[in-house]
């Protein structure tokens, strides 16, 4: 039996308040993420119990204010791999997989919090993340927003990913960090981040939120997706326990 008593644990999922569209027509408005990004459901009734459920997605066609025509699995805190996502690039390496293809403890285990207020505006290098050991879960996160964000460059990046090993690379956003960099030069230029990791099969976990409320170098983080074979990106509760 696994014993929590003198465990601190922490939610670091972004919240999100759905919008709902109710079956008088008549919608409650939610909150976004901090990339904007929304949840949308439309209430239905059960026809084989009356139950009511939420559809989740969009009413395309009924309800004019709509404002797009379906979910993705990125919005709100969620894990990403390459695989349907990323490896229509040029200049991957073989090999990369999808989310349901790694094994399950891909996506927990030991984490290192690195706290970069200290680099404000600044790109983060190799030596800020001294504290980080080959094959932990990292954990980047700071009390900035916008362009003030410390910045994760690509050679950092890469650094993470082939020589230290990581297992998964978890960032906050906004505050937080900035990811990623070059996303819209040529390929096999773009996203240096995004390839470092995915071709590297790391998953990639963002936004976290609460990350200031960690008061440990070192936590164990969970952070388990949906079991959804083909899903590119899927939502996910993260939590981490001190």
């Amino acid at each position: 039996m696994i014993d929590l008593k003198g465990k601190k644990i922490i939610d670091l999922t972004v919240e999100l308040i759905a919008r709902v569209t109710r079956i008088d027509g008549s919608v409650e408005v939610g909150t976004t993420d901090q990339y904007g990004h929304g949840w949308l459901s439309e209430e239905t009734i059960n026809e084989q119990d009356g139950t009511m459920e939420h559809l989740v997605g969009a009413n395309q066609g009924t309800v004019a204010e709509w404002p797009i025509g379906a979910l993705s699995g990125h919005m709100g805190s969620h894990i990403q791999l390459g695989v349907r996502h990323n490896d229509n690039w040029t200049e991957l390496p073989k090999g990369m997989k999808g989310i349901w293809e790694v094994p399950l403890d891909s996506y927990y285990g030991e984490a290192c919090v690195c706290n970069l207020d200290h680099l404000k505006g600044e790109s983060i290098l190799p030596e800020h993340l001294t504290s980080v050991r080959e094959g932990d879960i990292v954990i980047l996160g700071s009390c900035w927003s916008g362009e003030d964000q410390p910045t994760l460059i690509g050679e950092t990046a890469r650094w993470l990913a082939e020589e230290k090993k990581i297992k998964m690379l978890a960032a906050g956003g906004g505050p937080g960090i900035n990811w990623e960099t070059d996303w819209d030069a040529p390929e096999p230029n773009n996203s240096p981040t995004h390839r470092a990791m995915t071709g590297n099969n790391i998953p990639i976990l963002y936004p976290l939120s609460n990350i200031d409320k960690l008061s440990k170098e070192r936590v164990f983080l969970i952070s388990l997706p949906l079991h959804v074979e083909r899903m590119e990106g899927t939502w996910v509760r993260i939590i981490a326990i001190e």
